[in-house]
């Protein structure tokens, strides 16, 4: 009986893709446009005293946006071959930023 030779596969065949720099930019495009978001609030509570009703409709429906944006183009990626935990944490930070967007908006809406 013969014994069959497995062929060996290269290194690189094996191996699982890193994440596209996309999904790390869309992921820190929302993450800064929250950042962003926090000193516009927080200069204009530090200047008139309290948070002007057009921030929340806005600003927010626009940062909702970008937020869904990213979020949307991370669930994308998680059907590609790349290390799951680098797809797992930018699909949290895009669905955390996406659900303070949500707040903001909501709270925006209510508010105007």
């Amino acid at each position: 009986m013969a014994r069959s030779r497995f062929h060996r596969r290269s290194s690189y065949g094996n191996q699982l893709k890193a994440l596209p720099m996309e999904a790390m930019y869309s992921a820190g495009v929302s993450l800064i446009s929250l950042i962003i978001y926090g000193g516009i609030i927080t200069a204009s509570v530090y200047m008139a005293g309290e948070t002007p009703r057009w921030l929340g409709g806005g600003l927010g429906t626009l940062g909702f946006l970008v937020a869904f944006g990213a979020f949307v183009y991370n669930v994308g990626q998680m059907k590609t071959k790349t290390e799951l935990k680098y797809r797992i944490v930018c699909l949290a930070i895009s669905s955390v930023i996406m659900i303070v967007w949500i707040a903001t908006l909501i709270i925006g809406l209510i508010r105007g």
